[in-house]
Order: C-alpha cells, then sequence, then structure tokens
C-alpha cells in the first residue's frame, strides 16, 4: 500500500508544472524504468493506448537491416502463454527453428540453403499445430479493440489500438503479457509478407524517390538506410538475431506506456504497476553515434526513379527538441504554409512552378531542412521545364527568407496559424497520444510540449531572421528526380511453401482466463443528436450548429448541392478558387495575406454532388473572414497563371499516367466497377482541358453558388449569435435552386463472370480486384452486413487477410467488404483487393475465390464478432466537430436517431446460422468480375479461363482517347 500512496504523490507533483489545459494529464515512472503518460479525458466515448519502444531501424545492425521492422510484426504472434496450446511440445520446435535460420543464413550453397528453408516450413507447419498464433489479435476483438495495428519509423517502434474504457484492465493485462517470453511464431510466413511489402513500396515512386534522397540526405547515418531494410538481408534473415535485438532494446526503461480518453490515472494506477510493472529491469545498450553530415557548397545527385522531373533541396537542420526547431518551422513556413502565402507559394501561385513547398525534419539525432518542387509544366510544348530553372527559382525564393525580406504580419500570421493548429490536433486522442509518444522518444520535457503555443508565441521576428540565414546557406544538396524507370532487379521469387493449419477452435489456457476476467461497469451511452441545433438560412438553405466545447476556433462547412455531376468542369473551377483574388478589390497574393491577417484559412473542393467550401479561424475574426469569402464567391477573380498551371498539371499527368503502374491498376479498377462511366473515360478530354477559359470557370462557381446549401458550423458562440453573423454574411442567394444531390454513381451489372486482364511488365506487384453487385441497401440488414464483414475480412481476425496472408503468406495486403451507397434503395456491392507479387497471383486468387464459392464456416468466431460489434457500436462516437455531417448522412438513410438503440438487440440475437445464411443467399452463385494488372510473364492467364471469360485489356481501353494529346 505505501508504494501505491507514493505513486499518487507522484501523479499530483508531475500534474502541477503542466499548463492548466493539461492538467488532466499524469506522468510516472514504474519501479522497473517504464515511463506511464496518463491524459484524462472523459468526454471521449473510449481510449486510445500505445506502448513505444524508443528504437527503430536506426539500431538495426549494419550487418542485418530491416531487424526492427520485423521484430514489429512478429510481436503480434503471442507469447509462451498467450497463443501457446502446448509450449511444452511447441518449444523444442521453436528451438529447432531458430538454430535452422542461423544455419540457412551461414550457408552459401543456394540450392542448400533452399532446401534448409524446406525443413523450416515443415518445422512452422508442425509447431503451428499446438499454437494459435492468431489469438492476440483474438483476444483484442473480443474487447472490442479497434484499429489495432503498429508501426516501424527510425527512432520508435510502438503498437496500438482504441477500446471501450470498462475493459482497461483486460487492455493492461495483454498489453503487458505479450512483453514477457514473446515467441515469434510463424517468423517464415512474416518474412514473405514483409517480402510482398518491400514489393509494394518498388511500385511507387514516392517511396523510391524518398529512399534515394534519405540516402543522401543523411550519408554516414542509419536514417540513410530504408526502414523496412536492405533486400539483401530480407533475404537472409536471422531469427536468432532477432531475438537479440528484442533483449537488447525492448527494455522498460526504454519504453511506455500512454493512455488518452476515458480513464482515471487514480483507479488504474495499481493495476498498471501490477501487470506492466512484471517486466523485468535490465540496462539499455549504449548507442552508437555518427557525426553530422558535412554539407559544403553545392553537391549534385541525379536520379532517374520518376515520372516527373522535381527538385530536391537539402540544407542542414536540427535534431527534435532543440530551441531551433521551432524558429526553423516558422522560418520554413515562409516558404510554403497552409494559407499559401510563402515565397515558394507565391511561385506556385503566379504559375512559375507546378509545385513547391518546404518543411523541416527533425529526427532524434538529426534534422535536415528541405525544399521539394515540381517544374512548371508547358502546355504549349507538352513538356516539364527543366530541373534546373525550377532550383534556380526555388533558390529566389529561398534568398528572400534567409535575407529577412519578410514582413511582421507574416510572422504572426504564421504563428497564429500554429496555434491553431495545435489548439485542433489537441481535440484528439490519436494525436495527444502520438505527441507524448514523440516527446518520449526525443527525450523532451513534457512541460515544453505542452506549452508549444506560448512556446511559439514568444518566437521573435530576430530569431527567426537568425535561424533563416543561418541554415538556408549557400551549402546544400541539390537531388534531381528525372524521368526514368524504378529498378526492380532485387526481385524475390515465391517460395513453395506449405500453408500453416493452426487447429481450428482451439484456445490457449491464457486466453481462456483472460475472457473471463472481470470488466468495469458498461455504460451504454449513445449519441446524443439533441446536441445539433438547425434552422433555416434562407429559403431551402439550411444551418447546422454544434458547440464547440475545447477551444475557440471556429469550423463552417458550406456544402452547395450541386457537384461535377451537373458541371463537368466544376472541380477545376474550385481548385482556382483556392488561389483566387476579389474582382475589383484584391489581387490571389493579397487575398490570402488579409485571410492571414484575420488568422482564417479557407478551401474549396468539389465532387461529383457538391461544392465544398471550409473555413477555420478564430471566432473573434467570423465576421471578417464570412464576408471576405462572400465576396470571393460572388465576384471571384480566377487567375489565367493558375489556370495555365492547372492545365499544365493535368495534362503533365495524363502525359505518364500510362506508365505508372498504380495509375494503370485505379483505372482497372473503376472500368471493372463503372464500365465507360469510369472517372478515367467519363472526363474532360485532353482538348477540352487545353481549351478552358476563364470565364466559363467562373461562370460555373457563380452557378453552383445559386443552390440550395447545407451550412455546418461549430464554434464557441451561442447559437443566435452563430445564426446571425451566417445569415448576414455568408454567400447565399434567395430562391435557391434545389440540390438533386446526393446520388450514387450507377455501377455496372454483371451478368456473366468476367476477369479483366491488363498485361504489365513493369508492375513488381500484381493488383488483384474484384466486383460483386448484391442487393439493394436497407438499413434493416446493416447488422447481418456488418455481421459478414467482421467475419469475412474483419482486420487481421477475418477470413480474407488470414487465409491468404496469416497461413500462406501470398500477400501483404488483402481484404474484402460489402460497400453501402449514400441512399438507400440503390445496391450494395462486394470489393476485395489482394497485392502479391506476380508469381503469386494466380494462387492468391485461387484461394480468394475459393473464401467466395465455399465460405469455409467456423462458427467459434461468433461470440467475438457480437462482443466487438456490440462494444464498438457504443463506442465509436463522432467527435464534436463531425457530428452534424455524421447526424445528416444517417437521416439520408433512414435514422432519425442513433443506430445503436434499434441495432444492439438485433447484434445480441445474431447467430453463425445468420453469417452463413447471408452469405448463401447474397454472395455464393452471384456473378462477378475479377481485375488483374500484372506481368504476363509470371501471371498464367490460361488458367484465369476457371474463374469466367477472360478479357484482355490496353491502356486506351481504360481512359478517354478522344482528342487525345497523348
Amino acid at each position: 500500500m505505501r508504494r501505491i500512496f507514493k505513486l499518487f504523490i507522484l501523479l499530483a507533483i508531475m500534474a502541477i508544472s503542466l499548463p492548466s489545459f493539461g492538467q488532466g494529464l499524469k506522468a510516472f515512472k514504474l519501479k522497473n524504468g517504464l515511463s506511464v503518460y496518463i491524459w484524462e479525458d472523459n468526454t471521449k466515448s473510449d481510449v486510445y493506448g500505445i506502448v513505444a519502444c524508443r528504437t527503430g531501424s536506426v539500431n538495426d545492425p549494419a550487418e542485418y537491416t530491416g531487424l526492427a521492422h520485423y521484430l514489429e510484426h512478429v510481436m503480434f504472434k503471442g507469447t509462451d502463454k498467450i497463443g501457446a496450446l502446448d509450449w511444452a511440445t511447441e518449444k523444442p520446435l521453436y528451438e529447432k527453428i531458430i538454430t535452422k535460420y542461423d544455419e540457412m543464413a551461414d550457408e552459401a550453397d543456394p540450392v542448400k540453403k533452399e532446401a534448409i528453408a524446406k525443413e523450416i516450413n515443415e518445422l512452422t507447419v508442425e509447431a503451428a499445430k499446438v499454437s494459435v498464433s492468431t489469438e492476440f489479435m483474438n483476444l483484442i476483438e473480443s474487447m472490442g479493440g479497434k484499429g489495432l495495428n503498429a508501426g516501424t519509423s527510425f527512432d520508435v517502434t510502438y503498437y496500438h489500438n482504441s477500446f471501450p474504457p470498462y475493459q482497461i484492465n483486460k487492455w493492461l493485462e495483454i498489453y503487458s503479457q505479450r512483453m514477457i517470453n514473446p515467441v515469434f511464431r510463424t517468423f517464415q510466413t512474416e518474412l514473405e509478407s514483409v517480402y510482398e511489402e518491400y514489393n509494394m513500396y518498388q511500385d511507387n515512386p514516392s517511396s523510391v524517390q524518398q529512399e534515394f534522397i534519405s540516402s543522401k540526405a543523411y550519408e554516414g547515418h542509419p536514417y540513410a538506410r530504408p526502414i523496412i531494410g536492405l533486400p539483401e538481408h530480407l533475404k537472409n534473415p536471422r531469427l536468432s538475431k532477432l531475438i537479440d535485438y528484442y533483449n537488447d532494446w525492448y527494455t522498460p526503461e526504454n519504453m511506455v506506456l500512454i493512455l488518452v480518453g476515458n480513464v482515471n490515472a487514480q483507479q488504474i494506477s495499481g493495476r498498471i504497476n501490477a501487470t506492466f510493472g512484471r517486466l523485468q529491469a535490465k540496462a539499455t545498450p549504449e548507442r552508437k553515434t555518427y557525426p553530422d553530415l558535412d554539407i559544403k557548397g553545392r553537391k549534385q545527385y541525379n536520379a532517374k526513379v520518376g515520372y516527373y522531373p522535381n527538385v530536391c533541396l537539402v540544407y542542414k537542420g536540427v535534431p527534435a527538441g532543440h530551441p531551433d526547431e521551432k524558429p526553423l518551422d516558422i522560418a520554413m513556413s515562409l516558404l510554403s504554409n497552409n494559407s499559401n502565402t510563402g515565397t515558394l507559394d507565391k511561385l506556385t501561385i503566379d504559375g512559375e512552378l507546378t509545385q513547391g513547398f518546404a518543411y523541416s525534419d527533425s529526427r532524434r539525432e538529426q534534422g535536415r531542412n528541405i525544399v521539394r518542387c515540381v517544374p512548371l509544366y508547358d502546355e504549349n510544348q507538352r513538356r516539364f521545364e527543366s530541373n534546373k530553372s525550377a532550383e534556380k527559382k526555388a533558390l529566389k525564393a529561398i534568398e528572400k527568407v534567409a535575407n529577412g525580406e519578410f514582413e511582421e504580419w507574416q510572422i504572426n500570421s504564421i504563428k497564429n496559424n500554429m496555434c491553431r493548429d495545435f489548439d485542433r490536433s489537441m481535440e484528439s486522442n490519436t494525436y495527444k497520444a502520438h505527441m507524448l509518444m514523440n516527446a518520449f522518444i526525443n527525450e523532451e520535457d513534457l512541460g515544453q510540449v505542452l506549452n508549444y503555443k506560448d512556446e511559439v508565441m514568444a518566437i521573435t521576428t530576430e530569431d527567426i531572421k537568425r535561424v533563416a540565414k543561418q541554415y538556408l546557406t549557400n551549402d546544400y544538396l541539390a537531388i534531381y528526380i528525372e524521368k526514368g524507370k524504378l529498378d526492380k532487379s532485387a526481385k524475390i521469387k515465391k517460395p513453395g511453401y506449405k500453408p500453416i493449419e493452426p487447429p481450428v477452435g482451439k484456445q490457449s489456457l491464457y486466453a481462456t482466463q483472460f475472457k473471463n476476467m472481470p470488466i468495469g461497469q458498461v455504460d451504454e451511452k449513445f449519441i446524443n443528436f439533441g446536441d445539433v441545433q438547425s434552422k433555416q438560412l434562407n429559403d431551402r438553405s439550411k444551418m447546422y450548429y454544434t458547440q464547440n466545447p475545447e477551444n475557440n476556433v471556429f469550423s463552417l462547412t458550406l456544402r452547395y448541392g450541386v457537384g461535377e455531376r451537373e458541371f463537368r468542369k466544376l472541380g477545376i473551377a474550385a481548385d482556382l478558387m483556392n488561389n483566387a483574388g476579389i474582382m475589383g478589390a484584391y489581387e490571389p497574393q493579397q487575398l490570402k495575406e488579409e485571410l492571414g491577417k484575420l488568422n482564417a484559412t479557407c478551401e474549396v473542393s468539389a465532387n461529383s454532388n457538391y461544392l465544398y467550401i471550409t473555413m477555420e479561424g478564430y471566432e473573434e475574426t467570423l465576421p471578417q473572414a464570412c464576408q471576405l469569402l462572400a465576396r470571393q464567391i460572388l465576384m471571384p477573380k480566377l487567375d489565367d497563371k493558375q489556370l495555365s498551371r492547372i492545365k499544365g498539371s493535368m495534362l503533365g499527368s495524363r502525359q505518364q499516367r500510362k506508365e505508372n503502374v498504380n495509375a494503370l491498376s485505379s483505372a482497372l479498377m473503376q472500368y471493372m466497377i463503372y464500365q465507360d462511366k469510369s472517372s478515367y473515360i467519363d472526363e474532360l478530354t485532353d482538348k477540352e482541358v487545353y481549351e478552358l477559359q476563364i470565364s466559363e470557370l467562373t461562370g460555373d462557381i457563380n452557378r453552383a453558388a445559386n443552390y440550395e446549401a447545407e451550412i455546418f458550423y461549430c464554434g464557441t458562440l451561442p447559437f443566435d449569435n452563430a445564426y446571425d453573423i451566417l445569415s448576414k454574411n455568408l454567400p447565399l442567394v434567395a430562391n435557391e435552386k434545389p440540390s438533386t444531390s446526393p446520388q450514387d454513381k450507377p455501377m455496372a451489372t454483371v451478368t456473366e463472370n468476367t476477369v479483366y486482364f491488363l498485361p504489365n511488365s513493369d508492375a513488381e506487384q500484381a493488383q488483384i480486384y474484384f466486383y460483386m453487385p448484391m442487393e439493394k441497401y436497407d438499413t434493416k440488414d446493416d447488422v447481418l452486413r456488418d455481421a459478414f464483414n467482421q467475419y469475412f475480412s474483419g482486420g487481421f481476425n477475418g477470413l480474407v487477410l488470414d487465409e491468404i496472408r496469416g497461413k500462406r503468406s501470398m500477400a501483404y495486403s488483402a481484404g474484402a467488404y460489402i460497400g453501402t451507397p449514400a441512399l438507400p434503395g440503390n445496391p450494395t456491392y462486394l470489393f476485395g483487393n489482394i497485392g502479391t507479387q506476380n508469381d503469386k497471383a494466380n494462387d492468391a486468387l485461387d484461394v480468394f475465390m475459393g473464401l467466395i464459392t465455399d465460405m469455409p464456416k467456423n462458427a467459434e468466431r461468433i461470440d467475438n464478432i457480437k462482443s466487438y460489434m456490440r462494444q464498438e457500436m457504443l463506442t465509436t462516437h463522432p467527435s464534436f466537430r463531425n457530428k452534424a455531417e455524421y447526424m445528416r448522412s444517417l437521416q439520408r438513410v433512414g435514422y432519425n436517431d442513433d443506430p445503436t438503440k434499434q441495432n444492439l438487440p438485433k447484434v445480441d440475437a445474431l447467430t453463425f446460422d445468420d453469417i452463413v445464411k447471408y452469405y448463401e443467399e447474397n454472395v455464393k452463385g452471384k456473378p462477378y468480375c475479377i481485375g488483374i494488372m500484372g506481368n504476363p510473364k509470371d501471371i498464367d492467364v490460361k488458367k484465369l479461363e476457371k474463374y469466367g471469360k477472360v478479357v484482355k485489356l490496353n491502356e486506351r481501353k481504360l481512359f478517354n482517347t478522344k482528342d487525345a494529346m497523348f
């Protein structure tokens, strides 16, 4: 009792040094050195929990890169208790597997290597008969855990999910238990999953470019290596080294437990001590130190790894927590920021660059300042300007900031925006938790982290001029990315491994005891839509209001009831509005300045159904911000240079997309679902884009603003005051045109099984899509549909991921779900997606189609599914900012109250036979389409014929070729 009493005293002491808004935060350390941060917020419906370790790829041995990431994967596989059906039998098999990996790594002969891999596979299959490697995920599902996942970065590895408040004791028990004697089961299958993840990145030019940039920007430091590891190390793993890594770096003093949300620190501190206090205290290895990169003068590097040219300029920066970090953030914001008032932003607005942005990259040990820009695409010559010209333009923009050529209002605007963004972010459990995690990883003082706004506002103009001059110098790296095909030489071939087949319906003694653990009081808290007030603003337009209980940041959304379905060019017009001025009053940059002075930001966008205008700011300037917005909407001054830039960007994108494997796979997916109504086909032609005129786009904005609108406002002003300001200052017209939105885009009917095959020899991964139209949407089927979704593809526990990835390692990503339309009466549909190596594509499709045609039936999962659905319903609540829009979406499908009220009894009455019946009536035997993009050398097209008529496609079939310029 004495120890716990001291703990409470420490909790109180730690809270005193925090700012007033952070009084809900409690911080302390356990006797074994583990840090604990708890942020109480009883307004939240759930708790978000993280266990993080101050280690990542930076601590990978140079000869065994990728260990940190491998470890993250296998930390889900249980322990000598979790998932262990017969540890006495499994242990010697596990130890033999460890030895065999060492043998395989030491063996140089490829034939002998493969033979050892087969032995490992046999041992893995045998060990799987006496263990359940998915048990950890199953138990998290049983307690209503959502968003279970993990992440590995350079300096941190973390494990997280959210859960109901009354399950806190269970969460603490299992998350601490997973750190005690972890067993890295099915390591072989996870290796294959990581190979697939590696392949996925190789098809993504952005990932390849970032790896190249990091290799130069952080040369001589582990930050220069890819987090996932080098391919030669991925191919030659040692499980023993993974165990060594865990034992070295996963020490309590190197770890933090973070809980944010509906949790009481005093009530659970004793339980934390009893669970996480079990972790054995031990020393963490001394970290290696690395000299910082010495950049002298201009040094250029080139890489042909892009679909279009772009430039990255790299300057020296500072590590996280350095006194210059925040002043540098402001200095870099003078180049580009959310208000588009930076010197690089001006180049974009003036049509000198296609894109330009800047940011500080501050990591635990080192930092860099980064400037990225894409040269202007000349629509007349149909080519990009040179990287050299883009660099020259960017350097002039940088020089202005380095020379201190900026005004006081710009500094004030950026600082206010930073503070406003901080306030908005602090509304989120997830953000708070990650902020605390980063503070722990970077060993920053919590008081300083939480006093962020005060620290930002204390930064002077002289501070900013000093750091800009000190860091933005003539010493930098110029990294030129040019168009070129990605190097696919590191391809990993499919192994012929047997799948693991764990026993069905079995669970460990630990699982039985865990499920019988007592839980807290279950409060059935429903969403109260009475919090949303509404009132007509005009003949048809209506305002929806919710109170902001946390800060003085307002958010305003105008949703005009018309979109690109009626006005095909409205999306381009909306894009132009983001850099528009006001006729006869303000040039674009001047309007940005005026909004910046009001500490407000505005964004315009459009989709097929709506024109959106969103604004955020502080309420004291709400009337003035709305007046500027109204003037801009009613009398927009669109800019020819901006239109030229947008046209160039669109045409430049189209010029390369037939070589872009991601664009091609997306176009294939849309063709399969929408046929000729695919957005890639039913789009403006190249000629129509080229001939776009300011006058018609201005007209589209004016015409769209004549439609009825829904206005969503969240703020601290009383409802009547907010209504008075908005009714007088928003751009609304009398006698608005009635809206016909939303409408669901018609999906293709399917009368016979069809396989669309798109050959692509550049794709490292094959992309497989599945589409099956289903019954019309009716809310009465919501529970059945959700239950089927959870059984068939409920994350790690669903059939699809478990059968394709968990048991057979045929993909990194695999999933399926039943999608619903915006309006009742329109069709639902089953959609699936698998990303896998080309040489695994046929096998992966066979497994997936086996699930579709003859779904495996595991009735033991029904209790987990019901438990998860019940708890998920009670703890998934919209934020106060999103509540009104969430309510409107429910009203459109027929709900007038929280759906949980009428659906909970249906969940309680649910049986496994209901799920089987739903499958047999709506999925089994129904016609479908399959889309596959991949390398024809590795995919047996003949074998695809067993799934339907095979239709070979080419790029021209997937895009609008009328009046094509390319």
